[in-house]
């Protein structure tokens, strides 16, 4: 098993970081009243990290952000937790499905990301608010095709400028 850097461990854990306060951030902020609907700035990190370092990295890095943000939660591991993980697991799917097949811009797989984690948390919203899942899902499948547009752009902007920082450093 390949040993990991001191840089490669402290960039990942600060990538961890980051999403957890962006997450935290923005799920105070409402973008569209009365729902829960956020951008995903979150998934910015995930796209970056993916596209860095490679699919295993940002599973943990997302699964990890997923379960701090649920201890931090003022409703802990309840159904926002839930709605959360199912979103974010198919979200991550999805992002590790295309970046394996490796034939999609990153603003591509940005969308199909977001589409794929509100089709999460629809699924999992199914189980508890049936009539509210119909009418949030349309406006929330909807909102998500701009979201990835978003997130993918400044993912990919942010890759673009930030080259060579996450680069392992060769030894002399």
């Amino acid at each position: 098993m390949k040993k990991m850097s001191i840089k490669k461990l402290v960039v990942l854990a600060l990538m961890i970081a980051i999403a957890v306060v962006v997450n935290i951030i923005e799920s105070m902020i409402p973008i569209v009243p009365g729902t829960a609907f956020k951008i995903g700035f979150a998934n910015i990190i995930i796209l970056i990290v993916v596209y860095a370092y490679g699919v295993k990295e940002a599973l943990v890095v997302g699964l990890i952000r997923i379960f701090i943000v649920g201890l931090l939660s003022p409703s802990g591991f309840g159904l926002t937790f839930m709605l959360s993980l199912m979103g974010g697991f198919f979200s991550l799917t999805m992002i590790v499905v295309f970046k394996i097949i490796n034939k999609f811009s990153i603003v591509a797989v940005s969308v199909i990301s977001a589409v794929m984690h509100v089709l999460g948390q629809i699924i999992a919203a199914s189980f508890f608010l049936t009539d509210v899942v119909k009418f949030y899902a349309p406006i929330m499948l909807s909102l998500s095709i701009p979201a990835g547009i978003l997130t993918g752009i400044l993912a990919k902007r942010f890759l673009k400028i930030s080259l060579g920082w996450f680069e392992e450093e060769k030894k002399v």
